[in-house]
């Protein structure tokens, strides 16, 4: 199964490494060009280094810092924002999140949240989906399960 994981911090990654050596290929995604970069060339962080350098290597793992790409055949996103809070903060950057990835999803997918919010906030998670898919005049089958702690790192 095709997975893209929003972002590359610690419990991004974590989750990431778990899925990929469940046999998933797993894409992370950032919007930091620049770091993805470096992860490309193995530059890393602290963080990064731990959860990276013990990944197995027969696992199918990438970096992209260009969404429409990797959710090109993808079957499940993990929107990972906000999994330390429930604020108001958090939740923004959660929609943000959704909106970027129904402004760029080419087929039916399910989206998993990860984030600490309450389940409540779903179907507000939907509606910004379902709106940019609207805009593009698009109508692919999602579905935003909240499981905030599937594969809690």
């Amino acid at each position: 199964m095709k997975i893209s994981v929003m972002g590359i911090e610690y419990n991004q990654l974590l989750s990431g490494k778990v899925l990929a050596e469940m046999g998933n290929e797993v894409t992370y995604i950032s919007q930091d060009n620049k770091r993805v970069e470096n992860i490309k060339r193995g530059y890393y962080n602290s963080d990064e280094a731990m959860v990276i350098k013990s990944m197995d290597k027969d696992t199918e793992v990438g970096f992209t810092a260009d969404i429409r790409e990797a959710l090109l055949d993808t079957n499940m996103c993990f929107i990972s924002e906000g999994i330390e809070n429930s604020s108001t903060d958090e939740m923004i950057k959660v929609l943000k999140t959704a909106q970027m990835v129904g402004a760029n999803m080419s087929k039916d997918m399910f989206i998993v949240d990860r984030s600490g919010i309450f389940n409540s906030k779903i179907d507000a998670i939907k509606e910004v989906i379902q709106e940019e898919l609207s805009k593009r005049d698009l109508r692919f089958s999602f579905e935003v399960i909240a499981n905030p702690d599937f594969l809690r790192a």
